[in-house]
């Protein structure tokens, strides 16, 4: 399943769902949202890899985490939530090491509940 996007103005939320996705399909992913008038500042966003069976390997989610970096300033997220099946999902794992050493605050979960708690405080 491609990315795709929802947006819930009233929890200043936008979930991100879909497979696993390369450089090139986030790109025109964060093209839609940059666009998309109900997308504010302040706006968390969850990416949902609940599903998902093809995972990437280093080199696409370093490519795909400098696409979140360079959109994150205009953008301007509150915080990001990668849920995952399960918590040793090791490339939702690298991503929050890069999101880490970059200083964005993207966490990973095991659980949909508890990201959209960590989302809301």
């Amino acid at each position: 399943m491609a990315l795709a996007y929802t947006v819930d103005p009233e929890r200043r939320l936008v979930i991100i769902t879909g497979e696993y996705a390369n450089a090139t399909e986030w790109l025109m992913l964060a093209g839609h949202v940059l666009r998309d008038t109900r997308v504010k500042a302040g706006f968390a966003f969850l990416r949902d890899l609940r599903g998902a069976t093809h995972l990437p390997n280093v080199a696409t989610i370093a490519a795909v985490f400098q696409i979140v970096r360079r959109f994150w300033p205009t953008l301007t997220p509150l915080k990001g939530a990668i849920v995952t099946d399960t918590d040793d999902n090791a490339a939702a794992r690298v991503a929050q090491a890069l999101a880490d050493t970059h200083n964005l605050p993207i966490r990973v979960f095991g659980s949909y509940q508890e990201a959209l708690e960590w989302l809301e405080t």
